[in-house]
């Protein structure tokens, strides 16, 4: 066994090369599709398709993941395939990282084990968006960071008044986090890609989010987004009241309102 990690030492493009499909072959295993087959005995996922709020307009997307499982399931199911999600990307990279500990050459099982959750080869590239992957590789790369960027995302969110910047702000702001801990450009470019092939993944959600708000002008609260993503309404409601966004917008408003008399 030592000979084999000794010769794979010695090779360092063939190891980058068997970690990079290994990780996209693992990651691209859905436990969505896996989790839902054995609960329903051999039921086929339907895609994901939702009313939206205050409207009779539907949001369609080909979204195949924990999310899924939870709206068709409950959310039992949906925090069982959102673990294995974690686990698929987190144990390979862990090995990997244990085994070669010299260089940082868990990041490609990681970053391929993404990639292959988002578009795996064996479901017509279709798959789930990443966070559950990119959240279970985070807490192996850096899991102080994480919380930190997370509650960095949190009083953003708060400022903006933004429900979507408190999901996903941290993610972000984890490209810097990982730059200034490590002072390695490779972590940093690491989760340069991760967000890359993460917002590739959510283009078309966010495309039809906008056309929904400015094309067809519909209203959405906080707490209707915040509920729609599955966060709960009290955040959303509370962003709705206390943001700093919001306390703006009601102070404009009785400006505006003293104006008039």
């Amino acid at each position: 066994m030592n000979d084999v990690i000794v010769w794979f030492q010695e090779k360092p493009l063939i190891l980058s090369i068997v970690c990079s499909i290994s990780g996209y072959l693992i990651g691209s295993l859905s436990f969505a599709r896996i989790i839902y087959h054995i609960v329903t005995r051999g039921g086929k996922i339907e895609p994901f398709a939702e009313p939206v709020p205050h409207s009779d307009e539907v949001f369609e997307s080909d979204l195949v993941s924990a999310t899924v499982v939870s709206k068709k399931l409950g959310a039992r199911f949906g925090c069982l395939t959102s673990v294995c999600d974690m686990l698929k990307v987190l144990l390979p990279s862990l090995a990997v990282k244990i085994i070669f500990p010299d260089e940082p050459y868990y990041l490609l099982p990681a970053l391929f084990g993404v990639i292959g959750h988002i578009y795996p080869v064996y479901y017509k590239f279709i798959g789930g968006r990443g966070e559950s992957s990119i959240i279970g590789i985070l807490l192996l790369i850096n899991w102080f960071g994480l919380l930190l960027v997370n509650a960095a995302s949190l009083l953003l969110g708060f400022i903006t008044g933004s429900v979507l910047v408190v999901r996903w702000g941290g993610y972000v702001l984890m490209i810097f986090w990982l730059w200034y801990y490590f002072h390695d450009i490779r972590y940093a470019g690491f989760m340069i890609l991760i967000n890359i092939f993460f917002w590739l993944s959510m283009r078309k959600d966010l495309a039809r989010f906008y056309e929904l708000k400015k094309k067809k002008g519909l209203e959405f609260t906080e707490e209707d987004v915040s509920e729609f993503i599955m966060m709960g309404k009290s955040l959303g409601r509370t962003l709705d009241r206390f943001s700093l966004y919001a306390l703006v917008k009601k102070m404009k408003k009785r400006k505006s309102q003293t104006k008039d008399k």
